[in-house]
C-alpha cells in the first residue's frame, strides 16, 4: 500500500510539473506568432507544394526592405561572396578570364599569382577543368569562378590549348588579394590613389600606397572616393585617423536607445599635415562619407565633386540558423560637427535638431547639412560623352579581345606607359569595329566627337585585354575632366 501511495504521489507531481511547464512555455511563447501559424497553414493545408523556406526568406526581405533603405535580408548563398569581398582576399589562382564563343580564355595573369608561377599565359584556351569538359553555350562566368576557386593549397587541373598544342596544368591554389586601394600614382607633385571600398585590408593597403608615394616626394594627396559604396567603419576610422591630430573626433554613432559613441584620432600619425584633396560623387556612401565628413569638418581636406549618396545608417549583421543574415539598421552616423550623413527618407525618425541647424568646421566655415556630404568645390561629372557609346562597351571589349588575341605577341612588346602616350587606333580599325558591332554606320555618319570617343574607349578596351582591368581604368583616367581640375586646383594650392 505504501509503495502504491508513493507511486501515485510521484505520478501526481510529474503531471503537475508537466502542466506548470506547459503554462510557462505558453507564457514565454504565446503561439509564437501569427506568422508561425500562417506558415504552418501554408505548409500543411495549401493545395500545392510550396517552398516554405523560400517564402520565409521573401517575407523577411519584404519586411526589412520596408523599414529603411539599407536594412536587408542576405541569403546564405550570397553571404560567402559578400564576406570574401570584404575580407580582402580569396583562395584561387589569380587569373582574369572571359568566355569567348563558348570557350574559356585566360585574358590576364596576375603578377606573383599561382597562375603566373606555374607559367599560365594570357590567351590560353581552357577545354577541361579537373577532367570535365567545359566548352559549350551553357558555360557561365559563375560556373568558371566556382570551379577555379577552392581551398588554399588544393590543386585545380586544366586541359588547355596553346599555339596548337594540348597541355595539362595542375596549379596549386593560393591566397589572391582583392585590392581595395588601386591606381596609386604620382600626378606631378601630387600623390593619387583610389579607394574602391572599405574592406578588412584597406587601411593596410593605404599605408603601403602612402609609403610608396612618400618615397616619390609626394607634396599633397588626392583620395578618389567616387563610386565607393562604403564598408567597414573601423577601416574608415583608421584611415581618417592618419590625417587628423590627437583626440580629434572622427564619427559619432547614435543608437536607438539614445546612447552615443564617438571615435577619436590617436597621436603621432605621419600624415597629419599633408595637404589632402578628396573627390566624391553621388555613389560615394557610408564609410566614404565618414572619412570625407571628418576631414572636411576639421579643415583637413578640400572636397571636390558632387553631393555624396547620403547613407548615414549603421547596420549590424544578425546571423540566422541556416547561415543567412539579417542586416539590421541599429544607429545613425554623424560627422564631428554634428551633421547627419543620412539623407531624408520616408518614415525616417531623424532627430529634430537637424532642422534649421547651422554647422561649421573648426575654422568657422559653414557646412551644408541636407543629407550626404556637400563638396567644397562642385565639379559635375563630364556629361559630354555619348551615353550610347559608353553602353556599347561590351561590344568594344569583345572586339578588342579578338584584335589583341590575333596579335598577342606584338602587343606584349608594349609597356603600359608607352601605350598610353603612343598607341592610337587608326580609322581603318574604327571602320572594322563599326562593322563588327553591326551598327549600320560608317565613320562618315558620326560626329567628330563620337569618332574620338569611340577611339578613346576602344583604346581603354585594348588596355584591359592586354594588362587587365586596372589598366583599363588608368586609360580612362587620362580623360577624366574632374580629376584634371582637382589636380589643377591642388597644384595651385601648393605654390
Amino acid at each position: 500500500m505504501k509503495r502504491d501511495a508513493v507511486v501515485l504521489w510521484v505520478f501526481g507531481f510529474l503531471i503537475l510539473g508537466v502542466w506548470i511547464g506547459l503554462q510557462f512555455r505558453t507564457e514565454a511563447q504565446p503561439d509564437r506568432s501569427k506568422l508561425d501559424q500562417f506558415f504552418r497553414y501554408l505548409e500543411y493545408e495549401y493545395v500545392d507544394t510550396l517552398d516554405i523556406d523560400g517564402l520565409m526568406d521573401d517575407a523577411m526581405d519584404h519586411i526589412l526592405g520596408s523599414l529603411d533603405p539599407h536594412s536587408a535580408f542576405i541569403p546564405a548563398e550570397d553571404s560567402e561572396y559578400i564576406a570574401q569581398r570584404m575580407q580582402g582576399n580569396f583562395s584561387g589562382i589569380g587569373v582574369e578570364f572571359r568566355i569567348h564563343k563558348d570557350t574559356l580564355v585566360f585574358v590576364n595573369i596576375m603578377k606573383n599569382s599561382p597562375a603566373a608561377s606555374y607559367g599560365l599565359l594570357a590567351g590560353d584556351r581552357i577545354v577541361t577543368i579537373d577532367g570535365d569538359t567545359i566548352i559549350g553555350p551553357q558555360l557561365t562566368n559563375e560556373e568558371v569562378t566556382q570551379r577555379i576557386k577552392g581551398e588554399e593549397g588544393s590543386y585545380v587541373t586544366f586541359g588547355l590549348l596553346r599555339d596548337g598544342l594540348t597541355l595539362t596544368a595542375a596549379v596549386q591554389r593560393g591566397i589572391i588579394p582583392l585590392e581595395s586601394v588601386v591606381s596609386t600614382q604620382m600626378l606631378g607633385s601630387l600623390g593619387y590613389l583610389r579607394v574602391e571600398r572599405f574592406a578588412e585590408t584597406t587601411h593596410d593597403e593605404l599605408l603601403m600606397a602612402l609609403n610608396r608615394l612618400d618615397s616619390l616626394q609626394m607634396r599633397g594627396l588626392i583620395v578618389d572616393l567616387r563610386g565607393n559604396p562604403g564598408g567597414y567603419l573601423h577601416e574608415a576610422v583608421a584611415i581618417a585617423d592618419e590625417f587628423l591630430g590627437e583626440d580629434k573626433s572622427i564619427v559619432i554613432t547614435k543608437y536607438g536607445d539614445g546612447t552615443t559613441h564617438t571615435s577619436k584620432a590617436s597621436a603621432g600619425e605621419r600624415y597629419e599635415d599633408l595637404p589632402v584633396h578628396i573627390i566624391i560623387d553621388g555613389n560615394s556612401a557610408s564609410a566614404s562619407e565618414v572619412v570625407t565628413g571628418a576631414l572636411q569638418d576639421h579643415d583637413r581636406a578640400t572636397v571636390y565633386g558632387s553631393t555624396s549618396f547620403g547613407k548615414g545608417l549603421v547596420q549590424e549583421d544578425k546571423i540566422l540558423s541556416d547561415g543567412s543574415k539579417v542586416r539590421l539598421t541599429v544607429a545613425y552616423y554623424y560627422t564631428p560637427s554634428g551633421r547627419s550623413i543620412q539623407k531624408p527618407y520616408e518614415g525616417a525618425d531623424l532627430p529634430s535638431e537637424m532642422e534649421g541647424a547651422v554647422f561649421t568646421s573648426d575654422s568657422g566655415k559653414v557646412l551644408l547639412a541636407g543629407g550626404g556630404i556637400e563638396p567644397d568645390i562642385y565639379l559635375p561629372a563630364d556629361s559630354s560623352n555619348s551615353y550610347y557609346w559608353s553602353m556599347s562597351f561590351g561590344t568594344m571589349d569583345a572586339f578588342a579581345f579578338e584584335q589583341i588575341d590575333a596579335q598577342r605577341a606584338d602587343f606584349q612588346l608594349w609597356t603600359f606607359d608607352r601605350f598610353v602616350t603612343d598607341f592610337e587606333l587608326s580609322d581603318m580599325q574604327l571602320y572594322s569595329f563599326l562593322e563588327y558591332g553591326s551598327y549600320g554606320l560608317v565613320l562618315e555618319d558620326l560626329s567628330s566627337a563620337d569618332v574620338e570617343e569611340i577611339r578613346f574607349l576602344l583604346k581603354a578596351a585594348y588596355a584591359k585585354n592586354i594588362w587587365g582591368y586596372d589598366a583599363y581604368r588608368n586609360v580612362l583616367r587620362t580623360d577624366d575632366s574632374v580629376l584634371k581640375e582637382v589636380v589643377r586646383c591642388a597644384s595651385a594650392a601648393l605654390k
